[in-house]
């Protein structure tokens, strides 16, 4: 099972992640950032909906096989991610 573990220093995007079964998503916020979940439907990624978040979230995206990443589009403190292939 793969995974992909970071911190947002400033804005931008994660590595992305598929996995057979979804992704398991989790973020730990250190004060003010806003990130969204975004997937690649073939014609580059776009947030999903529901996916965008300001505080500490946890969620599984259950659509196996398309690539998953974080973009952090806001960001005033650090966030912490872990992306887990299903």
């Amino acid at each position: 099972m793969a995974q992909i573990t970071g911190t947002f220093t400033a804005t931008g995007n994660s590595q992305a992640i598929s996995g057979q079964g979804g992704v398991a998503i989790q973020a730990t916020f250190a004060g003010t950032a806003t990130v969204n979940i975004q997937w690649d439907l073939g014609d580059g990624f776009v947030t999903i909906a529901d996916g965008s978040f300001t505080s500490t979230f946890s969620k599984v995206v259950d659509v196996p096989g398309i690539a998953i990443h974080l973009n952090c589009s806001a960001y005033t403190n650090n966030v912490s991610y872990t992306m887990t292939g299903k």
